[in-house]
């Protein structure tokens, strides 16, 4: 099976399971606003800030190091250097995801009280920090396997903890929200605490229940962990016994191939830490008077207290950034799909099938993130409305147009993701260090001179993502080529997708028709998914992006897969 079809059916199978997981992600935290509030999403956004910087310098950088050096052994067929990779793999990772969570720890306290200037929110970051040591301890077994492209322990691995996070974080906020506010109308306390109105009680329930919502995530990560475990212990194959000194060798190589990744991501982390800090701080630099003015019938609706009004204005921006991050998020798989492959093929100096594959990735990565992009920026309103009109009716109000102006900015974010993949794939991850700087820099200097100014405030943030990825994006496309000698096909990978993008936007226009289709909103919706998902296949079918024999060999690749 060559490279271009292996790709196409690990990738097929990744990406079917993130749309799951940004499913499961999607009717986990929508309904966890309704229960916690936009002021509680700030506290649980707070928590992720921490978590997420040290969590990406780990997932980011170890699991893509192992998956890359995987695939050159595998490539070489030498299963003893294999068999010392996976042995010295887990002892390392245990190592990182341990100083990961002691990290975390000793940042929780300074960042609640000195940088989100929200004290209460240290309770959700506690309860969130064992989840890094167990996400690391994964890690190695989803590395290992997607060396081989084996993508059936990531899949259903992050769709287990998807699942469990739903599933035990919804029922846990439900519940202690629940309790204290019957709490609140019996006794008038909270926690022991007089108070005197809701909205002072609600003030001192939030910080609580997201943090109980917070334990669904640190028990998801557990369960993942015991399903890898499970797979490698039924499908591990026969490899000879590496000795101390291979075995040492190897796990000293995979930290040396790790490094630049670990500090490219490290920076990109840090960037993207300051980021939201630098969001939540010219917040605060534009004062709670100027953020209550923008936000005052909003926050009226949801009953929150002025005091609260930046970390308010936090948690909309939070919410909208959840389904800007959602087409990203899917398109990832490609690029986690692709380190392997093209790893491999620029192992072996095989330029036609790394010219051949290396397009597909970056046509396909485009094509996927027009369509999303277009139906999100369609679709925003229905899809706010149908999650939260009922329980926080403030909320579509306050992020749909942010959602909208993040829609058109959602190739950007993918095509960036897509590219610093494929860099760290050919071994140049190091290359990745100085666009994350200027990145990172853009985004951090936007964020503090427009977000601070009233006229854009939380529309600020999305003029300096999109500039820093859009250069991150095309920085790292020209190192891909410079040392890949990739002929990029401009038309296949950019022209095409988006004279199909102008085309599928000029059809949902006339879909207005169906809106008085049902009077159910989800049926509407779904309805123009469905739609739009299946005029987009004819485009692309239309203009040979992609094309029969194409979703042939795909099948093809599918069968072989299984049988393999």
């Amino acid at each position: 099976m060559n490279y271009k079809n292996r790709y196409i059916s690990s990738a097929f199978l990744l990406l079917l399971s993130s749309v799951i997981v940004k499913i499961i992600g999607a009717v986990y935290k929508i309904p966890l606003t309704s229960y916690i509030g936009a002021v509680g999403r700030g506290y649980f956004a707070s928590a992720y800030n921490v978590y997420l910087p040290i969590h990406a310098v780990i997932m980011g950088a170890f699991p893509i190091a192992l998956s890359k050096l995987t695939g050159k052994y595998a490539a070489r067929d030498d299963s003893e250097s294999l068999s010392a990779l996976k042995k010295g793999s887990s002892r390392l990772f245990f190592k990182v995801g341990l100083g990961g969570m002691l990290i975390m720890l000793a940042l929780a306290k300074p960042y609640s009280v000195f940088v989100a200037a929200s004290p209460k929110s240290i309770y959700t970051i506690l309860v969130l920090t064992p989840s890094i040591l167990f996400s690391a301890f994964c890690a190695s077994y989803r590395g290992y396997y997607e060396g081989f492209m084996n993508m059936v322990p990531t899949a259903v691995s992050q769709t287990i903890e998807a699942l469990f996070k739903l599933i035990f974080g919804l029922l846990a906020a439900r519940l202690s929200m629940a309790y204290f506010i019957e709490s609140y109308h019996l006794t008038g306390c909270v926690l022991g605490v007089s108070v005197k109105t809701e909205a002072q009680a609600l003030s001192m329930i939030y910080p609580v229940t997201s943090a109980f919502a917070m334990l669904g995530v640190t028990l998801g990560t557990v369960v993942s962990l015991l399903y890898v475990l499970i797979y490698h212990s039924i499908n591990k194959t026969t490899l000879p016994r590496a000795g101390k000194a291979l075995t040492k060798s190897l796990q000293s190589e995979l930290f040396s191939f790790s490094l630049p990744i670990m500090i490219s991501t490290a920076i990109q982390s840090v960037f993207q830490f300051l980021d939201t800090a630098t969001v939540q701080y010219a917040l605060k630099l534009a004062g709670n008077g100027a953020v209550l003015h923008a936000f005052a019938k909003l926050m009226a609706m949801s009953k929150t207290e002025n005091t609260d009004a930046v970390t308010y204005a936090f948690g909309l921006f939070s919410t909208a950034s959840d389904f800007k991050n959602l087409i990203p998020g899917i398109t990832m798989a490609l690029g986690v799909c692709a380190v392997p492959a093209v790893s491999a093929a620029f192992e072996l100096k095989n330029q036609n099938s790394l010219n051949s594959l290396i397009n597909e990735i970056y046509k396909y990565t485009v094509l996927l993130s027009v369509w999303g992009g277009i139906f999100l920026y369609n679709s925003s309103e229905k899809i706010l409305n149908l999650f939260f009109s009922s329980s926080s009716p403030d909320i579509p109000s306050g992020c749909n147009m942010l959602v909208k102006y993040f829609a058109l900015t959602v190739p950007f974010y993918c095509l960036a993701g897509t590219a610093v993949f494929c860099t760290q794939a050919i071994g140049k991850a190091e290359k990745c260090i100085t666009p994350y700087v200027v990145c990172g820099i853009i985004r951090s200097v936007f964020n503090i001179i427009l977000v601070k100014n009233e006229k854009f405030l939380l529309f600020g943030a999305v003029i300096s993502g999109a500039a820093g990825y859009f250069l991150m994006g095309i920085w790292n496309v020209l190192i891909v080529k410079k040392y890949t000698k990739t002929d990029f096909s401009i038309k296949n990978i950019l022209l095409k997708p988006v004279f199909i993008g102008i085309c599928l936007t000029l059809f949902v226009k006339k879909l207005n028709f169906f809106e008085d289709f049902s009077q159910n909103l989800l049926i509407n919706l779904l309805i123009e998914f469905v739609i739009c998902s299946l005029v987009f296949c004819i485009l692309c079918l239309l203009f040979k992006s992609l094309n029969v024999k194409e979703i042939f060999c795909f099948i093809k690749s599918k069968k072989n897969a299984r049988n393999t």
